[in-house]
C-alpha cells in the first residue's frame, strides 16, 4: 500500500466535481483492484472488490465504478474519475487497425 501519497491539483479538482472525498479515494486505494498500464497505476474498485458487509452501505455502493491514477514515480495522485467499465478498458490492449494507414491517405500525384 502506499503510503504517503500527494494530490495534484487538476486530482483535487475532479474530485470536488465529482463528489468524491479523500476518504473515498482512500477506500478505493484499499479495496480496489491494482492495474499497472503505461506510465500510471490505475485503482479500480469494482462490484466484486468491495466486502461484503459495505455492500449494503449505500455510501459505499456508490463508489463503485470509481478509478485513480497515480504517478509510480513521485507517489501522486494524478485524477479520479467513474467509469463502472473502467477495469475492462484499462486490462485492454489497444487494437491495432492496419486498414487505416497513412500512406492510404495520401493524394495521387498527377
Amino acid at each position: 500500500m502506499l503510503l504517503f501519497l500527494s494530490y495534484s491539483e487538476h486530482a483535487l479538482l475532479r474530485m470536488a466535481q465529482r463528489n468524491l472525498s479523500a476518504s473515498d479515494v482512500e477506500y478505493t486505494l484499499t479495496n480496489g483492484r491494482e492495474c499497472r498500464r503505461g506510465a500510471a497505476i490505475h485503482y479500480t474498485l469494482r462490484g466484486k472488490d468491495i466486502p461484503k458487509p459495505d455492500r449494503r452501505n449505500n455510501e459505499i455502493k456508490r463508489l463503485e465504478g470509481v478509478t485513480v491514477l497515480i504517478a509510480p514515480d513521485d507517489n501522486q495522485i494524478i485524477t479520479v474519475y467513474r467509469n463502472k467499465e473502467a477495469s475492462k478498458n484499462t486490462r485492454k490492449k489497444m487494437k491495432y487497425n492496419r486498414k487505416k494507414s497513412y500512406y492510404n491517405n495520401l493524394p495521387l500525384a498527377v
